[in-house]
């Protein structure tokens, strides 16, 4: 350590060494640095985010980087800090004013919600948009007490990243894709394009949820929904 180096200098604490006209540069790096952890927040998506707004994560990472630095680093005054997370403040409290009154900025800023199960039917775009996979969406579905798509009327992927599930009135609930986890599924209920079916029953593709009713001995072809070829054999057949 520099021998010229003094503990609890105070001066060194609280100001710094630096020139004051520094601090102004410390409000333009902090505006540089938040506008950036917003924008990488948007590109990653919603799935990182948890159940908190992009402006939300992104003034949690720019304050616990703002004032961690100045606890340990030694040369790191306190004033550029507190600099540093007042800036943020004023950021943003001044971007939540602007998108509750703009909501175009709205949508760009936080994103908007999905359609990602549609009347029991999994939209497959919008899974591939949001970087959802099948069992992403099957595992919170299954935390929610859905037994099968057809259950469900809307589910929709928020811009918390959250899942939100409107569900059909016990009247309406039609029948579905079971998303039991597939390891747990018999193989013999899975059936493929080109096998015939051996019992006449509910057919669901293993996709998008998409389901048919077959009759003993008809060809299973290819989901004429998402072309794909797996199905699953209703299990109260």
């Amino acid at each position: 350590m520099d021998s010229t180096f003094h503990v609890f200098d105070l001066k060194r604490i609280f100001i710094g060494d630096g020139p004051h006209l520094f601090l102004l540069e410390i409000v333009f790096r902090t505006v540089i640095m938040y506008a950036y952890t917003i924008f990488l927040l948007r590109v990653l998506g919603k799935r990182g985010m948890g159940q908190l707004s992009t402006l939300e994560l992104a003034i949690i990472i720019c304050f616990g980087s703002a004032v961690g630095d100045p606890m340990i680093g030694s040369e790191m005054p306190i004033v550029y800090g507190v600099i540093a997370i007042t800036t943020v403040a004023l950021l943003q409290i001044s971007l939540e004013r602007v998108i509750n009154r703009h909501k175009p900025l709205e949508k760009i800023m936080e994103g908007e919600p999905n359609l990602i199960v549609d009347n029991g039917i999994v939209i497959m775009d919008a899974l591939k948009k949001e970087n959802l996979s099948h069992e992403d969406l099957f595992r919170v579905l299954r935390g929610k007490d859905v037994q099968q798509l057809g259950e469900i009327n809307k589910a929709f992927f928020e811009t918390s990243g959250q899942i939100t599930v409107w569900f059909h009135s016990p009247k309406k609930v039609r029948k579905g894709l079971s998303i039991m986890p597939e390891n747990e599924i018999p193989p013999s209920a899975i059936f493929t394009a080109g096998q015939v079916a051996e019992a006449a029953c509910d057919y669901s593709c293993m996709y998008c949820g998409h389901t048919v009713q077959l009759t003993t001995g008809m060809n299973v072809e290819n989901c004429p929904n998402c072309c794909n070829d797996k199905w699953l054999q209703n299990s109260a057949c």
